[in-house]
């Protein structure tokens, strides 16, 4: 008994001497120093985000019955890519909603010397055909200079005199927007196309030597925008619809008059009665004279009556 106990005890020493043996083998362990940190690969560069594919074929733009038909030849971008591309060329965006960017086929609107044209619509409501007279004042130049001066925006002057087409209708100018030899983008070449609840913008920013290029692709991107039937600047209805605060030349200096003014009375273009600063109370005159013709008359009849009743009092 107590020689197997011995020889139990024998094994069970063996086998604690031999188990750093087998754990580190015969090799040297060397200096007691810590491993060096397994380090990652470095991430390589990604590519910068390519930009979203234009846009062809009808796109309706909002609820207020605007649309644009792009062709082959030209493509149109996102709301987003449109306010990155202004933000890049350091350009002011157009008043109102802006809808996308509309571009030639060809062009990369990502290249620094690309002109694009930012599609927007303003609902300033229905702007007066016959206020247009006021582009033809003397001092319209000096006003437009003042109003960009206060928007805090440079004006060096026009490169194309506004003009106002009654039959489209439409208005079309273009401005300096920088000085000569800047380097920077220094045109801006400016649609609106008019609604009966306001006005579609076409704003094209590129340089003074692209003006030609731009002004002979204007036409074709005017013809794009349309509004639907019953959203047209002729179906306007004087008794209901709101008349903006903007004049034709206030469409060029963004700047509202102080109230809505008077429609002249043979409003040709507009199909319709006159519509004053009463907007659409207008319509309701006849009523309210027809009703105070009606009080009138039943007060002289009250009054008579009760003076021949007086007349017969005092005749008894």
């Amino acid at each position: 008994m107590r020689k197997n106990l011995t020889h139990a005890l024998a094994a069970i020493a063996a086998l604690l001497f031999a188990a750093p043996a087998f754990a580190d083998g015969t090799g040297n362990a060397g200096p007691d120093v810590a491993a060096p940190p397994v380090r990652a690969q470095p991430l390589q560069p990604t590519a910068e985000p390519s930009t979203a594919a234009g846009r062809t074929g009808i796109i309706p733009l909002g609820d207020a019955g605007l649309s644009i038909n792009v062709p082959d030849g030209y493509r149109f971008y996102s709301a987003e890519e449109a306010q990155r591309w202004l933000q890049r060329n350091n350009a002011a965006a157009p008043s109102g909603i802006v809808y996308g960017l509309l571009a030639p086929a060809s062009t990369d609107i990502n290249q620094p010397g690309a002109w694009a044209t930012v599609v927007s619509y303003d609902a300033i409501g229905y702007v007066q055909p016959e206020t247009a007279s006021g582009l033809a004042d003397t001092n319209f130049e000096t006003s437009v200079r003042d109003a960009r001066q206060t928007q805090s925006r440079t004006f060096e002057g026009f490169a194309a005199t506004p003009a106002f087409e009654a039959a489209a209708p439409t208005l079309t100018w273009a401005e300096r927007i920088a000085a000569p030899g800047s380097g920077a983008k220094d045109l801006r070449y400016e649609q609106k196309v008019l609604g009966r609840s306001g006005v579609a913008g076409l704003t094209s920013i590129g340089s003074a030597d692209q003006m030609t290029e731009i002004a002979a692709a204007a036409a074709d991107m005017q013809a794009m925008l349309s509004f639907a039937e019953g959203q047209r600047h002729q179906d306007f209805q004087p008794a209901s619809d709101q008349v903006s605060q903007y004049s034709v030349p206030g469409l060029v200096t963004g700047v509202p008059t102080a109230q809505a003014q008077a429609l002249a009375e043979n409003a040709s273009t507009t199909g319709g009665t006159g519509q004053t600063a009463f907007g659409g109370l207008s319509g309701y005159f006849p009523w309210i004279a027809l009703g105070v013709i009606v009080l009138a008359g039943a007060g002289y009849m009250a009054m008579r009556k009760k003076g021949d009743d007086d007349e017969e009092e005092e005749a008894a």
